[in-house]
């Protein structure tokens, strides 16, 4: 028992390092759809965020890596570009900024959904069937 490789670790240590790859892997493939439907200002704004989690992640939450200065500014791309600069993206994205982004992208995404649920008032109504219709 000490100290050695086979050393028992505290259960909630052991739970960290979990990582629920089927979420994983549907947070990036929502992010990956959806930002193929996002307009080109939101596309920047998801990169834009990809770069700053990025950026964070490298200086280390002790602060013990030097910073790199400011998150780099992205250049200007096409629609399709930033697509194909997402999609690269996503292929090294850790758990934690997967989940992070994929509620980003869902809040950008809010105002679409809420503009499509139908209302009282643009709801069809039932209409009474009409005489054509009786065989």
């Amino acid at each position: 028992m000490g100290s050695g490789p086979h050393a028992r670790r505290h259960p909630k240590e052991a739970a960290r390092r979990v990582v629920n790859v089927r979420a994983l892997l549907q947070d990036r493939e929502f992010i990956k759809i959806t930002a193929y439907l996002l307009p080109r200002h939101a596309k920047r704004r998801v990169l834009a965020m990809m770069e700053r989690l990025r950026h964070e992640r490298t200086i280390g939450p002790d602060g013990a890596r030097p910073a790199l200065g400011p998150p780099s500014a992205l250049p200007d791309m096409t629609s399709g570009e930033l697509v194909r600069e997402i999609n690269w993206r996503l292929g090294t994205l850790p758990p934690a900024d997967a989940e992070t982004l994929a509620r980003y992208v869902r809040r950008l995404t809010r105002w679409r959904a809420e503009r499509r649920r139908p209302t009282a008032d643009t709801a069809p109504t039932a209409r009474a069937p009409s005489s054509l219709s009786r065989g």
